[in-house]
């Protein structure tokens, strides 16, 4: 028994014992999330590598619940125990970072000796273990810790344990918006784990201050209520019935309680646990995949619905204690939990569809803010009632568990090991399995049946109460078989930007994203999640471009590296009869389904390969990898690497346009080679471009900028960085006659359908300047960085500030403006970079320029202004 004076103090400290609760979720949602961004950076962004991290995290937390859960029982203060765990998960924190600088030196060599495929997934994981298990094991055995400590008496186990678990998951949630919205963009990655370590040895400086437990014979003992008890609890009603009885209720140690513990019944309860964390991470998935229709997915998309997820549990859980505390036979209140959280799930599809409008994308004319406001609110209108009743279902089983309690820690440990592994495994086997077979909406129905099929076998007595819900629970499982239609669901949104009619001709749905292939009058195109294009048939001549641009300026070049894949028109266009001296093609792409597509799809579409035989020209190779990752890894070298065209607000993309990355891209870069990294002005502003050009500034010794087409509004320029400042080679073209021949006839009027030559030496008309002799102009902005990753975090800020009205894109005039103050610093004329250029080849930059503000001004309708940049381009196109 504990002590009056022990009592006291251990109830005056039970409310500083929560606050430790909160801030251990708190900090430990904070280094998940780290942890899973730094080692993606290392390992790639592939799903495989984001499995092995997440699976390392979770065992560790199983085996440290399990291990650590049954030490904790027979600890002589527990809370001193949990302080220690406290401080071991900030010094294996600490050691993380020492252990991946290690891994940076070491990891290149292991994957240029295995090479991608099943044996790289092992290391990997393998890694990942070394890295993430150490703290995660600390961070398995808080809860038991905290448990034995708090737990006094075996009828409050139930709604203190699922005290402990709300607390602890709202610290995960407020964790989750620290970790998400604010502070890496703040403070960086870094700063940020720090800030996590500090809170972690904050938490064990003040737990050593808390008092200890009571101790008999070695062990923490608890009062418990009666052995021959009428329910697993007693109410103060019954206690005081008891009392004028004269039978007052026996206080027995919790040993004396389990002297003949009801094995039968465990297993269940194991089952069970192992099954909420199976379902619940399994439906975490299959939700994020569904927003992900519908949302912009951005970094703050899927924070939002982590924090909403992990909030419905939070709720979940607090409920459950509240119930706990009810004179409710504990399997009948389990029974209705399950029932009434299985048909919550079966009716988020229809939620979903109505809310949505059948899968159309969520939009808001407002701001930033107000957008991600809206993202809250239609996250928990949809998933908000199941996630709160599935949350439910893991803490009350800790009230169900009262009658087999032997110990605090023990059981929780034992309870919290069997939820961890089945919520690895559901979030592992949805990802590679359930999505690839079932799809979202059959995977939905598969993990509610579950739910349901669980109900309906629990042990219920054969009153009419208990018969009334049994039969509830088969009528339920019935429906959940027959009545949900998963093929007539749709499995995307159409374009609303688009203003013709689209056909699906086939989708996938993987494990990183779903991929469909779309046809309509304009095109074949491939799609990401219903609305990022990864271009179509459409943009032939555009995509192509894409690679011709950089062979046309460098045409000597031999080896060629495509980061991003996407249709394979533009890597495929590499291989083209005018690029005879291309002798070898790498090009990598993130999603597998994706590369399934253009081989479909597009390597015949209308008896023509647009890809150019990207996928059977033996000078090609197309791996299925992260691109940064790969550039990092591999011992190649390339004359050009060609990083495609990424939506900068995209979840991700803001790691490629990183200083790490660009110095990994420039040590792969021959003595010669280029770097080449496509930006979309109508999706920047002048204040991101300029961070991504000072980035580049600081790692290439000579940067320059090349546009890609002269149409106002959809502006996309390239910027190519090399190892040193160097001259273009010179060109023996002449092209005067051409030149001339392409306006011969021509006036303002026909702006918009010149047809001018094309030769690596009429390319100069793409030139916009030298950013490297113009570096003065982005001075003043930061650089972008894996530790502070601004346009990760400011892109889909402004991205939604745009449709307010209040943030414009760097586009038409912005833009010219820009390529005026670039000539101004340093002319084309005096360029070192154009030096072995003939003069008049020279003057094409000034004439690309003269022709994007004719059509600025035309689109403008102002003629005057058009017709003098008209006659500008003529007078430098021509050479007069």
């Amino acid at each position: 028994m504990l002590k009056t004076s022990e009592k006291t103090n251990r109830g005056t400290a039970t409310a500083p014992a929560l606050g430790l609760v909160f801030l251990s979720g708190f900090a430990a949602l904070v280094y998940q999330v780290l942890w899973m961004k730094q080692i993606g950076l290392l390992f790639g962004n592939t799903s495989h590598a984001a499995s092995a991290t997440l699976a390392s995290f979770f065992l560790g937390l199983a085996a440290g619940s399990w291990a650590l859960g049954s030490r904790v029982s027979t600890a002589t203060n527990p809370m001193r125990t949990y302080a220690w765990l406290e401080l071991g998960i900030a010094a294996t924190a600490l050691l993380y970072y020492g252990i991946m600088a290690l891994y940076h030196a070491i990891y290149p060599a292991i994957y240029q000796a295995v090479g991608t495929g099943g044996s790289l997934t092992v290391i990997r994981f393998a890694l990942s273990l070394l890295l993430v298990f150490p703290p995660a094991f600390c961070m398995g055995g808080t809860i038991p810790a905290l448990g034995q400590w708090m737990v006094r008496e075996k009828s409050s186990f139930g709604k203190t344990a699922a005290l402990m678990y709300g607390v602890n998951t709202l610290g995960a949630a407020s964790g989750a918006v620290f970790a998400g919205f604010f502070l890496p963009l703040w403070i960086g990655f870094n700063a940020t784990c720090a800030l996590a370590i500090s809170v972690s040895v904050a938490v064990a400086l003040v737990a050593f201050r808390l008092p200890r437990a009571a101790v008999v014979n070695g062990t923490s003992e608890l009062a418990a209520t009666p052995v021959d008890a009428p329910a697993e609890t007693v109410s103060r009603q019954e206690r005081r019935r008891m009392e004028r009885e004269g039978k007052r209720p026996k206080a027995v140690s919790i040993q004396a309680v389990s002297a003949a513990p009801q094995a039968s019944g465990r297993g269940v309860i194991l089952c069970l646990s192992f099954l909420s964390g199976f379902g619940v991470l399994a439906l975490e998935v299959l939700w994020t995949r569904l927003f992900s229709q519908v949302l912009e997915n951005s970094v703050y998309t899927f924070a939002a619905i982590l924090v909403v997820v992990l909030v419905c549990l939070a709720i979940g859980a607090l409920i459950s204690s509240f119930v706990a505390r009810l004179r409710f036979p504990p399997i009948l209140v389990l029974t209705m939990l399950l029932l009434a959280g299985g048909g919550a799930v079966l009716a988020t599809p229809p939620a979903f569809l109505a809310l949505t409008n059948g899968m159309q994308i969520i939009s808001s004319a407002g701001s930033w803010g107000g957008y991600v406001l809206l993202i809250f609110r239609s996250a928990f209108l949809v998933i908000g009632p199941s996630a709160i009743l599935l949350g439910t279902v893991f803490p009350y089983l800790m009230k169900v568990e009262e009658r087999h309690l032997q110990s605090a820690g023990l059981s929780l440990g034992k309870l919290a090991a069997a939820n961890t592994i089945g919520a690895v495994l559901g979030a592992l086997l949805c990802g590679f399995l359930m999505l690839d077979w079932l799809g979202i909406w059959r995977g939905m129905q598969l993990v509610a049946v579950i739910y349901l099929f669980a109900a309906l076998i629990l042990p219920l007595g054969w009153d009419a109460r208990s018969l009334v819900t049994k039969a509830a629970c088969g009528l339920a499982l019935l429906l959940g078989l027959v009545l949900p239609k998963p093929g007539n669901m749709p499995l995307m949104s159409a374009d609303p930007l688009s203003s013709v009619e689209e056909t699906l001709i086939e989708a996938w749905e993987g494990g990183d994203c779903t991929v469909s292939v779309t046809e309509s009058e304009r095109g074949r195109a491939i799609r990401i999640n219903s609305h990022y294009s990864l271009g179509s048939t459409g943009a032939y001549m555009q995509e192509k471009f894409q690679a011709d641009l950089p062979l046309f300026a460098y045409p000597e070049s031999e080896s060629v590296f495509f980061l991003g894949v996407g249709t394979g028109i533009t890597a495929g266009s590499a291989l083209g009869p005018i690029h005879a001296n291309v002798k070898r093609i790498v090009a990598c792409e993130l999603v597998p389904e994706v590369i399934t597509a253009a081989k479909k799809h597009m390597t015949d579409f209308r008896g023509f390969d647009t890809t150019g035989g990207l996928f059977t020209d033996p000078r090609a190779t197309v791996l299925i990898e992260d691109g940064r990752h790969h550039l990092m890894a591999t011992n190649e070298s390339f004359d050009i690497i060609n990083s495609d065209l990424f939506v900068p607000f995209r979840s991700g993309a803001g790691s490629l346009y990183s200083r790490e990355h660009f110095e990994a891209a420039r040590e792969r870069l021959t003595p010669q080679g280029v770097f080449v990294q496509w930006l979309p002005l109508y999706q920047l502003t002048e204040y991101e471009f300029s961070i991504i050009a000072k980035t580049m500034i600081g790692v290439f010794g000579e940067v320059t900028m090349w546009r890609h087409n002269f149409q106002p509004g959809d502006e996309v320029v390239a910027l190519i960085g090399r190892r040193a400042g160097q001259a273009l080679p010179a060109s023996a073209i002449d092209s005067s006659a051409d030149k001339l021949f392409a306006v011969s006839g021509k006036d303002h009027r026909d702006i918009q359908h010149l047809s001018l030559p094309l030769n690596p030496q009429t390319i100069l008309l793409f030139y916009c300047g030298n950013l490297t002799e113009a570096r003065t102009l982005f001075a003043g902005y930061p650089e972008n960085t894996d530790d502070r990753p601004v346009i990760e975090y400011m892109a889909p800020r402004t991205y939604r500030s745009s449709g307010a009205g209040a943030s414009p894109w760097f586009t038409g005039a912005r833009f010219a403006d820009l390529v005026g103050k670039v000539h101004a610093l340093c002319p084309p004329g005096k360029d070192p970079h154009l030096a072995n250029r003939s003069s008049e080849d020279r003057r094409l930059p000034l004439a690309g320029q003269a022709l994007h503000r004719a059509r600025i001004a035309e689109a403008a309708a102002d003629i005057p202004a058009t017709v003098g940049a008209w006659e500008e381009f003529v007078t430098e196109w021509t050479d007069r």
